[in-house]
C-alpha cells in the first residue's frame, strides 16, 4: 500500500459521492450477499451458504423457468440449456442451509430499484470476483461505482460519465494541498473524449470491415489466420473477435500515434517488478486520450438492448483512459423474453465450459418491463484512483490487497 495514494483515494471517493448527491441521485446500499448472482459466463462468484433457524415448512422448491413461463408463456427453454436446478432444502423446524454468493456487481438489484420507481440512483461499494488475475489491474475484492437513470440513453450516459471524471479530477487537484504533497496524476484533457463505434475502431485501427463478419465464424477465423492469430476448433466468434481486438485495437484506444507509428503490443502495459508484483507502464502525459467505445456486436450485448436502427449491434459502451478499461455501460434491455433467452445462452455456455450453473433470477426478469427506458454504467473506482494518482499497481491504492493478504511470502514455510 501507499499512504499518499490512500489519502487521495479517500478524497476521490468523497468527491464521487458529492458529484452524484449534488445532482439529485440517491445512494443505495444494495445487498452484497445474494442467492442468485449474475449469469456472466466469464465471471466467477465467491460461494458460501446461508444458515437460517426459522420455523419453515418442510419440502423443496424449484427455481428456474417455470414461474416465469406462467407469467410470460412465450418463453420456451433454450435447446441444450443445462437442466433447471432444484434446491432441496429439508426445511426442519430449526435450521436450513441455502447456497449464497457475493455479488460480482449490484446490477440486478439496481435495475429492480429503477423498476420500483426510483429515477436516479447510485451504488458505491465493494464487489467480488473469484479467479481474477493478480496482474496489477485486478483484485478479487474491488470498489465499484454503478449509477442508473430513467429516461436516459447511451449518449447522455457518456456525457455524464465524462462530466463526472473531469469534475472529480479538478476537485482533487484543487484540494491536493490537503493531501500533504502534490500527487503525480493522469492529465485529463479539457477536450471532449473521443467517441468511436466498435465498427469505426476496427476500420481505423485494424483496417478491417467488421460488419460483414458479424456472426460468421469461418470468415472471422480467416481474418484471424491472416493476422497470424491462432484459431482453435473450440473458438467461438466472440473468442476470435477478441484475438484481434486485444492485440490490434484496444492498445490504441487511449494513445495518440504519429503517422506510420505502430501501436504497443497487448502485453506491453504490464511489467513484472521485483517482489513478484505486476506494474502498469502508465504514460501520464497529456498526449494520452480518453475514448468511449460503443455500439458493440449484438452477441456481446449482455444486458444491453439492441440498437433500434440495426439489431446486429447493441447499445453498449466502454470507457478507456490511460491504457485502462474504466467503465462498462448499457442502454438497458427491458424485454424479459429476450433477456431470458440471453441468460439461458449464458447458462449453456457455463455448462459447456464445465463451470457451475444456477437458476435464473425470476424476480429480476419479472421486474424488467417496469424499468422502462433507462441507462446505467459500472465504473472501476480503484483503477480511476490509479490514474489520478499515477499509481502503477492496484495494490498501491487498496489498503490491503488480496496479493498482500493471501499470497505466501517466499521466506515462509509452505505445506508439503
Amino acid at each position: 500500500m501507499n499512504p499518499q495514494h490512500l489519502r487521495a483515494r479517500s478524497e476521490i471517493i468523497r468527491m464521487i459521492r458529492r458529484f452524484f448527491d449534488e445532482r439529485g441521485y440517491l445512494e443505495m446500499h444494495t445487498p452484497r450477499l445474494v442467492g442468485l448472482p449474475g449469469q456472466e459466463p466469464h465471471l466467477e462468484p465467491f460461494w458460501t451458504e446461508v444458515k437460517t433457524h426459522q420455523q419453515l415448512a418442510a419440502g423443496s422448491w424449484q427455481l428456474g423457468a417455470k414461474t416465469l413461463e406462467e407469467q410470460t408463456p412465450a418463453m420456451p427453454p433454450t435447446d441444450g440449456a443445462p437442466p433447471t436446478e432444484v434446491v432441496n432444502c429439508q426445511l426442519l423446524a430449526t435450521s436450513c442451509q441455502m447456497p449464497a454468493a457475493l455479488v460480482t456487481s449490484p446490477e440486478y438489484m439496481m435495475k429492480r430499484l429503477i423498476a420500483a420507481g426510483f429515477e436516479k440512483i447510485y451504488d458505491l461499494g465493494p464487489c467480488f470476483r473469484n479467479g481474477e488475475p493478480w496482474d496489477g489491474t485486478h483484485d478479487p475484492e474491488f470498489l465499484l461505482l454503478e449509477w442508473y437513470r430513467k429516461n436516459a440513453d447511451l449518449s447522455s450516459l457518456m456525457d455524464e460519465c465524462e462530466e463526472m471524471v473531469k469534475w472529480v479530477e479538478k476537485k482533487l487537484v484543487a484540494s491536493s494541498w490537503q493531501l500533504g504533497t502534490e500527487i503525480p496524476r493522469f492529465q485529463i484533457p479539457d477536450s471532449r473524449f473521443q467517441r468511436l463505434t466498435v465498427e469505426e475502431a476496427w476500420r481505423e485501427y485494424a483496417g478491417i470491415e467488421l460488419a460483414p463478419l458479424l456472426g460468421d465464424r469461418e470468415a472471422m477465423a480467416r481474418v484471424c489466420r491472416e493476422r497470424n492469430q491462432t484459431v482453435a476448433d473450440g473458438d467461438t466468434w466472440d473468442d476470435l473477435y477478441f484475438k484481434i481486438f486485444l492485440s490490434e485495437i484496444e492498445p490504441r484506444l487511449s494513445t495518440f500515434f504519429a503517422e506510420g507509428e505502430s501501436p504497443p503490443k497487448a502485453d506491453t502495459p504490464l511489467e513484472y517488478a521485483s517482489g513478484g508484483d505486476f506494474r502498469l507502464s502508465l504514460d501520464l502525459s497529456s498526449g494520452r486520450r480518453s475514448t468511449f467505445l460503443y455500439r458493440y456486436p449484438a452477441s456481446m450485448a449482455a444486458l444491453a438492448r439492441r440498437s433500434i436502427d440495426d439489431p446486429r449491434w447493441a447499445d453498449r459502451v466502454e470507457l478507456y483512459m490511460g491504457g485502462l478499461e474504466l467503465a462498462n455501460g448499457f442502454a438497458e434491455l427491458s424485454d424479459p423474453i429476450e433477456q431470458y433467452h440471453r441468460f439461458e445462452e449464458d447458462r449453456t455456455l457455463r455448462h459447456n465450459l464445465g463451470k457451475k450453473t444456477w437458476p435464473l433470477d425470476e424476480k429480476f426478469l419479472a421486474d424488467l418491463p417496469k424499468m422502462g427506458n433507462a441507462a446505467g454504467i459500472a465504473f472501476g473506482v480503484d483503477r480511476f484512483v490509479m490514474l489520478l494518482t499515477g499509481a502503477t499497481s492496484i495494490n498501491d491504492v487498496i489498503p490491503s490487497s488480496a496479493k498482500e493478504r493471501f499470497e505466501l511470502s517466499p521466506q515462509l514455510p509452505r505445506n508439503p
